[in-house]
């Protein structure tokens, strides 16, 4: 992973059995989520060795990959042979059950057929208007600190929102009565699933840890399972992702879902749909505050774009440099910092032969940073998105919704959301970060930051 900036890469190596790779005692850490310096030796990992590596102890067949060419081939050219049949999704299913993101086969085929409706361009549109409202009733509660100099967590403010947003959009209900307890209990959930090893001791095992995380995952479920058990007493009509799933029969058989598989569905889009977006965000202002000429660009943008009012699905395509200042956040910040998988059949990737019931890991934050596709690449550069300089790019050089059949199924409302989001703040307040404040990103499930982003408004 050593380069010059030019998209050249060394060459690769003939079929051999096994990658080089650290250590046993200087592998990367049982427990990224406690490692203050594990995205730090996860580069280093690909400087040292290479862009295939072993990443596991003798035994244990796991690999990392950070070139384009073998991202393209994890997640699209030959996806067949690639599933989520490992530990990591394991853990992932304790919380989320079977949903979209961890399911596999025919099960996944159908709940994502299920769900795409909900998901086309013309849906997608049709919640700009839910995002707008959120938005303003956030300006409108921030309206009391901007001038104040009082400093806030903006971590959570962003996740409240996002969540508002993604509980009235897809489900059709309030989230203003849960927030207070939905959102630690995520938190707590993300962190105990990465947290978790396949030396971990059985979630039945009342160690401190497990009571936590299994008192997190009740809370979620009471509070999906009393949503889902409120609308089958409803008799209004509703018109959502909630409806579409109730309303769902099998082909075959005719029969519905049960409530537990449109719980793992409703939880698997509440968490996924607001904290990836919410998490991008976040980073897109603290990276905006350390950069004011991207900021003033931005706001230039958004002023002549939104003089007319609130936004609408439309206006974001207006605003492209707003566009291109998420794009590069989620280069820098991806939501998703690494994705598992766990190969079927043999294969070779990189040179290297792939036995059967390998796991291959996938790192947006690593090739997000390649040398080879990206100059510069710890610099925050908006222009990197520009249209011309997408087209000259390997395609999977850049991959934070993944990619592939498996591609997030909601990335387009998540975009349109950052967007519309990013400028209505933008347009109303100037976001500064709290000097002194350590920012640092933390590997859960997501990349959230460590501390939080502690920030003081100013008026504009």
């Amino acid at each position: 992973m050593s380069g010059n900036g030019v998209s050249s890469a060394p060459a690769r190596p003939g079929r051999v059995q096994r990658p080089p790779g650290p250590g046993l005692f200087e592998e990367l850490p049982r427990s990224p989520a406690n490692d203050r310096r594990f995205f730090e030796k996860l580069l280093e990992i690909h400087r040292r060795f290479g862009e295939v590596t072993w990443v596991g102890p003798p035994g244990l067949r796991r690999y990392g990959v950070a070139h384009p060419d073998d991202v393209q081939h994890v997640l699209l050219d030959n996806a067949r042979n690639y599933d989520k049949g490992c530990f990591e999704y394991a853990s992932l299913r304790l919380v989320l059950g079977g949903g979209l993101v961890t399911s596999d086969g025919e099960h996944w085929r159908r709940q994502r057929k299920l769900a795409a409706p909900a998901f086309t361009p013309r849906s997608v549109a049709g919640f700009a208007e839910a995002m707008v409202a959120a938005t303003e009733e956030l300006l409108e509660r921030w309206q009391p600190r901007a001038g104040s100099g009082r400093a806030f967590d903006l971590v959570p403010e962003m996740m409240g929102v996002a969540l508002r947003i993604v509980g009235d959009a897809l489900f059709g209900f309030d989230t203003a009565g849960i927030r207070e307890r939905i959102a630690p209990a995520i938190a707590r959930c993300l962190y105990c699933t990465m947290a978790r090893t396949p030396l971990s001791p059985p979630l039945g095992v009342p160690t401190p840890g497990n009571v936590r995380f299994r008192n997190a995952i009740r809370t979620l479920h009471e509070i999906v399972d009393a949503i889902v058990a409120e609308r089958r007493r409803s008799t209004a009509e509703h018109v959502d992702l909630l409806a579409m799933l109730m309303a769902a029969r099998d082909e075959e058989t005719g029969e519905g879902m049960s409530d537990v598989q449109i719980r793992d569905e409703v939880l698997t889009l509440l968490v996924a749909g607001h904290e990836t977006t919410a998490t991008a965000l976040s980073w897109t202002f603290f990276l905006l505050s350390r950069h004011p000429d991207v900021r003033r660009r931005l706001e230039e943008e958004v002023d002549g774009v939104l003089a007319g009012g609130p936004p609408g699905a439309e206006d974001a395509k207006r605003l492209p440099w707003t566009r291109q200042v998420i794009d590069e956040s989620m280069r820098l910040f991806p939501p998703v910092w690494g994705i598992a998988r766990a190969a079927k059949e043999g294969d070779v990737l990189g040179g290297y032969e792939v036995p059967p019931g390998s796991v291959v890991y996938l790192s947006p934050y690593a090739t997000h940073r390649h040398p080879d596709f990206w100059s510069n690449p710890e610099g925050f550069d908006p222009e990197r998105f520009a249209p011309e300089a997408v087209a000259a790019r390997h395609r999977f050089a850049y991959f934070p919704f993944a990619g592939g059949p498996r591609v997030c199924i909601g990335n387009n409302l998540a975009l349109l959301e950052a967007v519309l989001i990013l400028a209505m703040v933008s347009r109303r307040y100037r976001v500064d970060l709290v000097p002194g404040h350590p920012v640092e990103p933390q590997a859960v499930i997501t990349t959230r930051p460590r501390h939080g982003i502690q920030v003081t408004l100013a008026k504009r």
